[in-house]
């Protein structure tokens, strides 16, 4: 069963908590050893409200958003992003994908992160395409061409 979108319907909203264990381990993961995402104590010193989300963390939520949306038989293509606002853990965010472009088996989407207080952390875009149905996992496939 194939679902049509139009401009303006919006994705379901995804709801996280980052936690201080979650920074740690994705400052692990990604080898990134900045002491704002895993010392609380050094990233005040630093003149920050408590650890400091990851900006790329924060983007592959706004990310898992869409690709839980939209389901297996679409593809990221494209993104880009903004930071407007810090995050601090323990943070609960909310993510929206709302579509402002369809063009046949493409669709643009605007990402938003909402902090609880109401403002806008993060601002983006993400280009999607359909896959045909096959399953990729979200992930693009390459297909090798012939040759004469």
């Amino acid at each position: 069963m194939s679902i049509s979108f139009q401009a303006g319907d919006m994705l379901p909203r995804l709801k996280h908590t980052a936690t201080p264990f979650q920074l740690f381990r994705y400052s692990a993961v990604t080898w990134n050893p900045h002491r704002i995402h895993f010392d609380d104590r050094y990233a005040r010193e630093e003149g920050h409200g408590s650890l400091v989300l990851h900006s790329h963390l924060r983007a592959a939520l706004a990310l898992r958003c869409v690709t839980e949306g939209l389901g297996p038989e679409w593809r990221v293509t494209k993104v880009a992003y903004r930071l407007r606002k810090p995050a601090y853990a323990p943070a609960n965010l909310v993510y929206t994908a709302r579509v402002t472009q369809v063009e046949g088996d493409r669709m643009t989407l605007e990402l938003v992160e909402e902090h609880p207080s109401g403002e806008v952390g993060f601002e983006g875009t993400v280009r999607v395409s359909r896959t045909g149905g096959e399953n990729t996992g979200g992930l693009g496939t390459s297909t090798p061409k012939e040759s004469a």
